[in-house]
């Protein structure tokens, strides 16, 4: 099985030493998974690879784009072998809908050793060709992160956990540098595009999602873009696109 998760083969100082990750908590059952339906998996042939995805609009999703493209070769991957779906445990999904369209950063390159300066670029829109309009699965809100906010959440899917997502509801912010942060949540292979939450008094809010990992001494490193500056540009660029394509 292929999974998705870019590694950095460098080492990054971080700002702070690591402290001791929370245990992650699968959310295998319904009850467990109800308020979490929106993440799912963004499949690749039938199944044969994923990484996590997140519905933020009936008609759209968000990941990382490294996730939409073939890191060997730099391409595009056909859109018709992926596949959204939502809520997914135990072998079936809350919803599903195959993807019409993909929208990156123009600047977003593909390289064969994941650079710093692409994390903050690495975050893809992708519409869906059927939108999810079920009462069960509610698309979540992005926001910037308050400015005081040092612990957050990770929802994902990963190796060890194909078959239901898990959820690590505090992970410390060891850093956060030009739209960056620097966390240290139990993430792998797979988890790439998962989103990182933080509890606001309207519920969960994503404020970025999961790029890369580098080891350290000290342990796990993961990296994530911040949305709120991102997502406005990539939502500009989807609806520029539909309108040419609509002419």
């Amino acid at each position: 099985m292929r999974f998705f998760l870019a590694i950095f083969l460098q080492i990054f100082w971080v700002a702070e030493s690591l402290a001791d990750t929370s245990s992650l908590t699968s959310l295998e059952t319904l009850d467990q998974g109800r308020d979490w339906m929106a993440v799912g998996r963004l499949s690749y042939q039938n199944g044969q690879g994923f990484c996590t995805a997140t519905l933020v609009a009936p008609d759209l999703i968000l990941t990382a784009s490294h996730c939409v493209y073939d890191l060997n070769t730099g391409e595009l991957l056909d859109l018709g072998h992926l596949e959204f779906q939502a809520g997914w445990r135990n072998g079936r999904a809350e919803a599903y809908s195959a993807i019409a369209k993909s929208v990156t950063f123009p600047d977003y390159l593909v390289p064969n050793t994941p650079k710093m300066e692409n994390v903050r670029n690495d975050v893809a829109l992708l519409k869906l060709l059927h939108p999810i309009r079920k009462h069960s699965v509610q698309p979540f809100a992005i926001a910037a992160l308050p400015n005081n906010q040092r612990s957050v959440a990770v929802v994902s899917y990963a190796l060890g956990r194909v078959n239901a997502p898990s959820i690590q509801s505090s992970c410390d912010i060891s850093d956060q540098t030009e739209d960056i942060l620097s966390l240290n949540c139990d993430v792998d292979f797979g988890a790439s595009g998962a989103p990182v939450f933080y509890f606001s008094e309207q519920g969960a809010i994503i404020v970025a999602i999961v790029s890369a990992v580098v080891q350290t001494a000290q342990g796990r490193v993961v990296f994530g873009p911040l949305l709120e500056p991102s997502l406005s540009r990539l939502k500009n660029a989807l609806s520029n696109e539909s309108a040419l394509q609509s002419d």
